[in-house]
């Protein structure tokens, strides 16, 4: 994949460290019937391969992403099927555990994005809020 990224960008060892991994990337499309969001959503951009353009494009323009990169970024699950897929061996958990860093020290989320959030990681580490909350859902089901 070609990159286009400044000389100031490729000084920061981190831009050195993508931009190689972003070359082993051959478009080849193995990640996507893998992928949990790419087959229920059918959208490229919810793909590992559409999110890796999504990323590099995010981190060549630098500031803040826009809200689709966000949007598509948080969508990925991180369970790295994609990785097992692969055959040029694309260290895509490196690219989405730096994408994730970036957005969240770069982008300002709305407040009711962050209550959802936070309470997503209440309830998912919290035994007591998570059987609470299942059963609220099957009783308002």
């Amino acid at each position: 994949m070609k990159t286009e990224f400044t000389s100031e960008q490729r000084e920061q060892p981190i831009i050195q460290i993508m931009e190689d991994n972003l070359r082993k990337c051959v478009h080849c499309g193995f990640c996507l019937p893998v992928c949990p969001t790419y087959s229920i959503l059918g959208d490229e951009r919810d793909s590992p391969r559409g999110r890796i353009y999504s990323i590099k494009n995010m981190l060549e323009k630098g500031g803040e992403p826009s809200r689709q990169t966000v949007k598509h970024v948080d969508r990925c699950l991180s369970c790295l099927a994609c990785v097992t897929a692969c055959p040029s061996g694309v260290d895509y958990q490196h690219y989405i555990d730096y994408a994730r860093s970036y957005i969240d020290s770069s982008h300002r989320r709305p407040l009711i994005d962050k209550l959802f959030r936070w309470l997503i990681s209440t309830v998912i580490t919290n035994q007591r809020a998570f059987v609470v909350a299942i059963t609220a859902a099957r009783v308002f089901r």
